[in-house]
This record gives C-alpha cells, structure tokens and sequence, in this order.
C-alpha cells in the first residue's frame, strides 16, 4: 500500500507543470525586470567582444533569456528565464539601440538603458538584496 501512496504523490507533484515549486516565478516583479536588464546589459557587453555590430548583437539576443546566463544574479534562473523573456518582449528594440555600436561600459548601458530608457529600475531600491533560498534537487 505504501508503494501507491508515494506513485500518487509522484503522480499528483508531476502534474502540477512547475507551478508552486521552489524557484519558479508566479509572477514578475519590477526587481525582477530591473535585474534582468542588468544582466542582459552585462552579459551581452561579456560576449560581444570588439565592435558591437548589429549582426554580433542579434546573434546575442537570440539566446539571452537561456538560463545558463543567469546561474549568478540575485534571482534564481527560472525567476530570471521568465522575466527576460517578459522584458524582451516588451523592450529588445531597445535593448538593441542601446548596445549597437556603443563603446560605454555595461555599467553606463545599464544606467542608460534600465534606469532612463525603460525605467524598469526606477523605483527599486537596486542595493536591497532579495531574500535568497537554496534549492536542492531530492532535498
């Protein structure tokens, strides 16, 4: 009997699709589009080494909102996966405007792109570090 209990609970946890586990967003916040504007900002400027053209740009747009780019920011990566593509939906002509061709700095794109342009920072408060958990796979 203990063996159909767990296949249930097994059952009953799979067909839930992510939703309610630990690590998965609900919903996007604005933290979460403002960090993930800075991390694109970042990545992008990380990876486009030399002239930012708007071919090499594209070709790091295509793949910005893979979690892989996100394992180190303030969020986890599916919360960051999940607001990236929110804000690229809503913003990767801009995000394109501002990298393409600019010889600034991340942090001066950011500052540029996030703070004035979007204004998807205006209003955090960017020092205040979020509550963080450690999630475990069978813990």
């Amino acid at each position: 009997r203990g063996w159909v209990l767990v296949a249930a609970v097994a059952a009953a946890c799979m067909a839930g699709g992510g939703e309610g586990q630990p690590g998965m967003p609900t919903k996007v916040e604005k933290e979460h589009l403002c960090n993930v504007c800075k991390a694109i900002t970042t990545e992008i400027v990380n990876k486009v080494k030399g002239k930012r053209t708007e071919s090499s740009i594209a070709e790091a747009l295509d793949e910005i909102c893979d979690m892989k780019y996100f394992r180190v920011y303030d969020y986890p990566p599916p919360t960051m996966k999940k607001a990236c593509d929110a804000f690229m939906a809503d913003h990767e002509e801009a995000v394109e405007q501002a990298l393409v061709g600019s010889k600034k700095g991340a942090d001066d794109i950011v500052d540029e792109l996030c703070i004035k342009g979007t204004k998807v920072c205006k209003g955090v408060d960017t020092k205040k570090r979020p509550e963080t958990s450690v999630y475990m796979d069978g813990a």
